[in-house]
């Protein structure tokens, strides 16, 4: 027995293109945009921009997981008066014009509840660090002005002596002294010194030492003379593979950083 098939009806099919085309119209009527300001500052320091190569940022829905926006964040480290030296009082900004920011633009139909990540320094990527907060968006909404501010905590080390896999030789005597140098900022670019704004003179800074995988020795970094570098000396007598490990901390603010180096000895 044949079955009649049943004929094509192209009425229907056309109310039902119309219907979605409606439905998709409105919903993108009801969207309106709303912005996000998203700034990285780093604990008892300031904001991280563009001296320091800025921090990634990201906007997730919270729920699926979906990138609705991504970028790095321009500008200035901000007005040290303001962020480091006057009171700061309830509602008074903390940013100005030029401080460093990423504006995120979102199309919302309903409110969202949205994941942002910060990661950074992105010139200094031995240091960095994430952050991570989640807040309600709501269509029209814009979270400004100041915006989000995510804190960054942490040094940036950046060991400067010996270079990586440096070559040395030992003297006639098998003795060789190896200067140790290194670079401590905060996460922002913020110097560091003796009785300075970023007082260095609390700080914990100390250089460990293996020898062929095995632990050597410590000994620690004094302020070399120049803003935010700090130096010592190490003492070698035999030959093989060197890593040196160099850490600062802040017991005040818990702030720490570290960063490596190996050179070899023939």
């Amino acid at each position: 027995m044949w079955l009649r098939s049943r004929p094509f009806d192209m009425e229907r099919v056309m109310r039902s293109l119309i219907l979605w085309t409606l439905l998709l119209f409105s919903t993108s009527a009801l969207a309106a945009e709303t912005r996000l300001v998203v700034r990285a500052r780093a604990r008892d320091g300031k904001f991280v921009g563009t001296s320091m190569g800025g921090v990634r940022v990201v906007l997730r829905d919270a729920q699926s997981g979906q990138v609705l926006a991504s970028g790095v964040t321009a500008g200035s480290t901000g007005n040290t008066q303001t962020l480091m030296k006057q009171p700061q009082v309830r509602g008074a900004p903390l940013a100005d014009e030029s401080s460093a920011k990423f504006t995120a633009t979102l199309d919302l139909a309903e409110p969202r509840l949205v994941t942002v990540e910060v990661s950074g320094p992105l010139a200094q990527r031995q240091a960095l660090a994430t952050s991570t907060t989640q807040l309600w968006l709501l269509p029209g909404k814009h979270v400004e002005g100041d915006g989000l501010i995510l804190e960054l905590p942490g040094f940036v080390v950046d060991v400067l002596t010996p270079a990586a896999h440096e070559f040395l030789r030992l003297g006639g005597d098998k003795k060789l002294t190896v200067p140790l140098r290194a670079n401590v900022t905060l996460m922002c670019g913020c110097p560091t010194e003796p009785k300075g704004l970023w007082d260095s003179s609390r700080y914990e800074l100390q250089a460990t030492v293996k020898h062929n995988g095995k632990p050597l020795t410590q000994l620690s970094l004094k302020f070399a003379g120049k803003t935010s570098t700090f130096e010592g000396e190490l003492s070698v007598q035999s030959q093989g593979a060197y890593e040196v490990t160099v850490t600062a901390y802040d017991p005040v603010t818990g702030n720490a950083g570290v960063d490596s180096t190996t050179f070899v000895v023939e």
